[in-house]
């Protein structure tokens, strides 16, 4: 029974024991000013921490816990540590992260290509001066975006070694400074790990409401346009069906015209037909008429050659009886006679026009 008792009071020391070692944490982070700020963090900077204890180079031994227990949490693809962040500050010649203005931030972020800077300050670390104080670490950490120098979560941590089942029964002297100092560190990674999850959720969350509202607004619109979609469709049909009356009837129109200038056409021909009939027969009497023509003129001509002998010869007669001496008594000789007259022209056929 004494055992028993022993191990049950032994059993409720541990637990007390285990809860005055447990860090005590008070943080908070700002809501999301955009709707993917936390979704957009994949790669952050740890800066030189500042040491305000009176331990010295505790900083190193702090931010040598903290980057590891940040990649330890996976919320982060990359974590670059303090000494990448020292190679950067030297190159913009910036010595202090305890008066970081919002451009000197984004300057950084944009050299370091990171989404968000993790800094913080040593307040107390180590033992305190009283006889057997236990080990204790206090700091405080941040999260800022160096797009727009906003800071997005903070936290404050105190772990204080406290009494252990070993230094009770007097075992051990308790915990040491690094490893209050690990529990520190890591209780507070692990609640900035968990407020990022949840900060990303809720942007999750508020992307798909999103998401659904537009698609619901888009659905809304999609009816409207197919309301009127309809509504254009019927006007289309409409004048469709004018469209197909006013062709069936220019078509109507078009085959009688087709039709009336087919006969108009017939009606051509034939009148070219006549007239090119008529003109060959014109053609034929003026043929003829040259020819009669050609036979007046030949005639003509064989007459007026003919007058032209006569006249001649009437010449030579008259010419004659004035050189012949008249004889004595005797009577004077009767003139020659007088030529034929020339017979007249055959008469012009009919319907030819007069010479």
């Amino acid at each position: 029974m004494k055992n028993w008792k022993r191990m049950a009071w032994l059993i409720v020391v541990t637990a007390l024991v285990a809860g005055c070692s447990r860090p005590v944490i008070r943080e908070h982070a700002q809501p999301s000013k955009a709707k993917d700020t936390y979704l957009r963090i994949k790669r952050v900077a740890i800066f030189p921490l500042e040491n305000y204890s009176e331990t010295r180079d505790a900083e190193k031994m702090v931010d040598a816990l903290l980057v590891p227990a940040l990649r330890l949490e996976k919320v982060f693809n990359e974590v670059e540590d303090t000494r990448f962040t020292r190679d950067v500050m030297k190159k913009l010649k910036i010595t202090g992260t305890d008066i970081l203005e919002k451009e000197v931030v984004r300057k950084l972020g944009d050299e370091m290509n990171v989404q968000a800077i993790v800094y913080g300050k040593i307040l107390g670390y180590g033992k305190g001066k009283e006889k057997d104080a236990s080990s204790q670490v206090t700091m405080d950490m941040a999260m800022v975006e160096p797009s727009t120098g906003s800071v997005l979560w903070v936290g404050n941590v105190s772990a204080i070694g406290g009494l252990t089942a070993g230094k009770i029964f007097g075992v051990t002297e308790g915990k040491t400074d690094v490893e209050v100092a690990r529990d520190a560190v890591r209780a507070l990674a692990s609640r900035l790990a968990d407020e990022i999850r949840r900060a990303r959720e809720q942007e999750r969350k508020g992307i798909v409401a999103e998401l659904k509202k537009e698609e619901e607004i888009e659905k809304a619109r999609l009816d409207k346009l197919k309301g009127e979609t309809g509504k254009i469709q019927e006007q289309l049909d409409k004048a469709k069906a004018e469209a197909g009356a006013i062709r069936d009837a220019a078509s109507k129109e078009a085959q009688a015209v087709k039709s009336d200038l087919e006969m108009q056409k017939a009606a051509l021909d034939a009148e070219k037909a006549r007239t090119t009939s008529a003109q060959q027969d014109i053609e034929k009497e003026k043929m003829k008429v040259e020819m009669e023509k050609r036979k007046i003129e030949e005639d003509a001509k064989r007459i007026g050659e003919e007058k032209k002998r006569l006249e001649e010869l009437k010449k030579k007669s008259e010419g004659a009886i004035k050189e012949e001496p008249v004889k004595e008594g005797a009577s004077p000789a009767a003139p020659a006679p007088a030529p034929a007259a020339p017979a007249p022209p055959p008469a012009a056929p009919a319907g030819t026009p007069a010479q």
